[in-house]
Protein backbone atom coordinates (compact mmCIF):
# COMPACT_ATOMS: atom_id res chain seq x y z
CA UNK A 1 0.00 0.00 0.00
CA UNK A 2 2.65 2.26 0.93
CA UNK A 3 4.32 1.73 -2.74
CA UNK A 4 1.14 2.44 -4.41
CA UNK A 5 0.24 5.76 -2.42
CA UNK A 6 3.49 6.97 -3.71
CA UNK A 7 3.70 6.16 -7.18
CA UNK A 8 -0.08 7.72 -7.01
CA UNK A 9 1.46 11.07 -5.75
CA UNK A 10 4.58 10.97 -8.04
CA UNK A 11 1.75 10.35 -11.21
CA UNK A 12 -1.26 12.15 -10.17
CA UNK A 13 -2.48 12.32 -14.57
CA UNK A 14 -1.51 8.40 -14.85
CA UNK A 15 -3.34 7.67 -10.98
CA UNK A 16 -6.51 9.42 -12.19
CA UNK A 17 -6.69 7.43 -15.52
CA UNK A 18 -5.82 3.94 -13.77
CA UNK A 19 -8.66 4.87 -11.08
CA UNK A 20 -10.94 5.47 -13.92
CA UNK A 21 -10.91 1.97 -15.52
CA UNK A 22 -10.52 0.02 -12.28
CA UNK A 23 -14.35 -1.18 -11.19
CA UNK A 24 -12.64 -1.40 -7.70
CA UNK A 25 -11.87 1.66 -7.02
CA UNK A 26 -14.06 2.63 -4.25
CA UNK A 27 -14.88 5.93 -3.49
CA UNK A 28 -15.25 7.16 0.58
CA UNK A 29 -17.88 10.04 1.95
CA UNK A 30 -17.19 12.33 4.65
CA UNK A 31 -19.15 11.74 7.22
CA UNK A 32 -19.68 13.39 10.98
CA UNK A 33 -18.50 10.43 13.21
CA UNK A 34 -15.85 8.93 15.66
CA UNK A 35 -14.23 7.15 12.63
CA UNK A 36 -15.17 5.55 9.12
CA UNK A 37 -18.55 3.84 9.50
CA UNK A 38 -19.34 0.40 8.14
CA UNK A 39 -21.75 -1.28 6.72
CA UNK A 40 -23.36 -1.99 9.92
CA UNK A 41 -23.92 1.31 10.60
CA UNK A 42 -21.25 2.02 13.10
CA UNK A 43 -17.68 3.26 13.38
CA UNK A 44 -15.32 1.15 13.01
CA UNK A 45 -13.28 0.76 16.04
CA UNK A 46 -9.04 -0.06 15.59
CA UNK A 47 -8.18 -3.57 16.41
CA UNK A 48 -11.78 -4.82 17.15
CA UNK A 49 -13.76 -4.61 13.55
CA UNK A 50 -13.80 -6.96 10.70
CA UNK A 51 -14.68 -7.00 7.39
CA UNK A 52 -16.23 -10.12 6.15
CA UNK A 53 -18.29 -11.49 3.39
CA UNK A 54 -21.74 -11.40 4.77
CA UNK A 55 -23.09 -14.19 2.75
CA UNK A 56 -21.48 -16.36 5.52
CA UNK A 57 -21.37 -13.53 8.18
CA UNK A 58 -23.84 -11.70 9.94
CA UNK A 59 -22.68 -8.22 10.19
CA UNK A 60 -23.30 -7.25 13.99
CA UNK A 61 -21.35 -10.88 14.53
CA UNK A 62 -18.31 -11.66 17.24
CA UNK A 63 -15.81 -13.22 16.65
CA UNK A 64 -12.83 -14.89 18.21
CA UNK A 65 -9.87 -13.92 15.98
CA UNK A 66 -6.67 -15.86 15.69
CA UNK A 67 -4.15 -14.93 13.58
CA UNK A 68 -0.44 -13.00 13.51
CA UNK A 69 0.19 -9.25 12.38
CA UNK A 70 2.77 -8.77 9.87
CA UNK A 71 6.06 -8.71 11.78
CA UNK A 72 4.62 -12.45 13.04
CA UNK A 73 3.11 -11.07 16.39
CA UNK A 74 -0.64 -13.15 17.81
CA UNK A 75 -3.70 -11.54 17.22
CA UNK A 76 -6.20 -12.73 19.68
CA UNK A 77 -9.01 -11.32 20.33
CA UNK A 78 -12.55 -10.75 20.17
CA UNK A 79 -13.38 -8.62 17.07
CA UNK A 80 -17.05 -7.59 15.30
CA UNK A 81 -18.43 -8.38 11.88
CA UNK A 82 -19.28 -4.56 10.85
CA UNK A 83 -17.81 -4.11 7.31
CA UNK A 84 -17.81 -5.46 3.95
CA UNK A 85 -15.64 -5.65 0.82
CA UNK A 86 -15.69 -6.10 -2.74
CA UNK A 87 -12.72 -8.17 -2.39
CA UNK A 88 -13.92 -10.20 0.63
CA UNK A 89 -15.37 -13.27 -0.72
CA UNK A 90 -15.50 -16.53 1.08
CA UNK A 91 -16.47 -18.19 3.97
CA UNK A 92 -13.31 -17.90 5.88
CA UNK A 93 -12.03 -14.38 4.42
CA UNK A 94 -11.71 -10.92 6.44
CA UNK A 95 -10.38 -7.98 6.68
CA UNK A 96 -9.44 -7.05 10.11
CA UNK A 97 -9.55 -2.83 10.82
CA UNK A 98 -5.97 -1.46 12.04
CA UNK A 99 -7.23 2.20 12.59
CA UNK A 100 -6.29 5.73 11.28
CA UNK A 101 -3.24 7.32 10.00
CA UNK A 102 -0.05 6.50 8.43
CA UNK A 103 0.77 3.70 11.33
CA UNK A 104 -2.19 1.82 11.00
CA UNK A 105 -2.15 2.25 6.99
CA UNK A 106 1.22 1.04 6.81
CA UNK A 107 0.65 -2.21 9.07
CA UNK A 108 -2.81 -2.47 7.16
CA UNK A 109 -0.71 -2.21 3.70
CA UNK A 110 1.66 -5.26 5.05
CA UNK A 111 -0.72 -7.34 6.51
CA UNK A 112 -1.59 -10.97 4.61
CA UNK A 113 -1.80 -13.56 7.57
CA UNK A 114 -3.24 -16.68 7.31
CA UNK A 115 -5.47 -17.00 10.08
CA UNK A 116 -8.80 -18.65 11.57
CA UNK A 117 -11.58 -17.02 13.07
CA UNK A 118 -14.42 -18.56 15.11
CA UNK A 119 -18.44 -17.16 14.64
CA UNK A 120 -19.28 -16.82 18.54
CA UNK A 121 -23.54 -17.19 18.94
CA UNK A 122 -25.64 -18.28 22.05
CA UNK A 123 -25.89 -21.75 22.55
CA UNK A 124 -29.55 -22.48 21.08
CA UNK A 125 -29.20 -19.89 18.14
CA UNK A 126 -28.77 -19.95 14.41
CA UNK A 127 -26.87 -17.19 12.66
CA UNK A 128 -29.09 -15.42 9.77
CA UNK A 129 -27.29 -14.54 6.76
CA UNK A 130 -28.25 -12.48 3.57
Amino acid sequence: MTKIREWLRKNPQKAAKEMAENERFIFQRIVDSDGPVGAYGLSLTAGRSMAVDNSYIPLGAMMWLDTVNPDNGKIEKIVFAQDIGSAIKGVVRGDYFWGHGEEALAEAGRMNSVGKYYLLVPKYSTPKVK
